[in-house]
């Protein structure tokens, strides 16, 4: 295993000396890679030597059990280096847009966490799940707006006192609409859309030129993984049906470029998604 992953580094860094040295460093400061919070001390290393930024992800663990001071070395570990984060909020639990007051409690408490962390990694930007239920109702998605546009405003000004930017991921959305009236109600520059390209392939009735027509002037940060619009299997970049080189070709419109962060969930699909991704970015 250790002489595969050696032969992959050595075939991306080949791949990667194609690109002109401009494109090359625009391309790695965008780029982000999905690291488990509980696995980004062990993977500094690897993560420092191919120069890699980690996109924390904070779904398997709590975050009350994270030691902050390994945290703050390795936001250190990776500044040295001139490399950021973005996070992956816990998403179990959080609906920022419920009825139930308990819920919404919750969804303060996982966004008050999110933040304390946030402190210690200076983040580019923070991912966070809508908390809206599959197939909701017309009648539920009205709910979950009037909730939500009250449960942000205040993150959004922490959010801006650090210099982040809090962004929201389709997750079940059919359709751009209901996110399209929440990013117009609150308009901020520190608040935007997260556009995961495997839920839109799974869930959306729209095109992608659809989608973008409404949200792109809000999107700050891209999910890429494949699948065959069945399940969310997050396969590697190019072993679904996902068409990323028309998402990329529409990415060329958008006034302010994303980042983006690959989320293969073993090492072995991220390499073949970062190979895929240099050859899409090259094209």
């Amino acid at each position: 295993m250790i002489f595969l992953l050696h032969s992959a580094n050595l075939r991306r860094s080949r791949t990667l000396k194609k690109l002109p040295p401009a494109r090359c460093k625009v391309m790695t400061s965008a780029l982000y890679v999905h690291t488990p919070v509980q696995l980004l001390p062990a993977r500094m290393p690897w993560l420092l030597n191919r120069r890699l930024q980690p996109e924390v992800a904070c779904q398997d663990i709590s975050l009350e059990q994270l030691d902050p001071g390994l945290m703050k070395s390795c936001a250190e570990q990776l500044a040295e280096q001139g490399l950021t984060t973005t996070i992956h909020a816990p998403f179990s639990g959080f609906n920022p847009g419920s009825p139930k007051k308990r819920l919404r409690k919750t969804a303060h408490r996982i966004c008050q966490q999110t933040f304390q962390l946030a402190t210690i990694l200076s983040p580019r930007c923070i991912v966070f799940h809508p908390g809206i239920p599959y197939q909701a109702s017309s009648k539920e998605q009205e709910h979950w707006l009037r909730n939500i546009l009250q449960f942000l405003p205040d993150y959004i000004d922490q959010a801006q006192q650090m210099g982040t930017i809090i962004t929201l991921e389709n997750i079940y959305e059919s359709s751009p609409e209901l996110f399209h009236r929440l990013f117009t109600e609150l308009g901020s520059q520190y608040f935007g859309h997260c556009f995961d390209i495997g839920h839109w392939n799974i869930f959306a009735d729209r095109d992608l030129d659809t989608w973008f027509d409404q949200l792109g002037i809000f999107v700050k940060h891209l999910h890429l993984h494949d699948n065959f619009a069945k399940s969310d299997q997050h396969l590697p970049l190019g072993a679904g049906n996902i068409n990323f080189s028309a998402l990329f070709e529409r990415l060329k419109t958008l006034p302010v470029k994303p980042s983006m962060t690959l989320e293969a969930h073993n090492l072995p699909d991220l390499e073949i998604s970062l190979r895929t991704f240099v050859t899409l970015f090259e094209g």
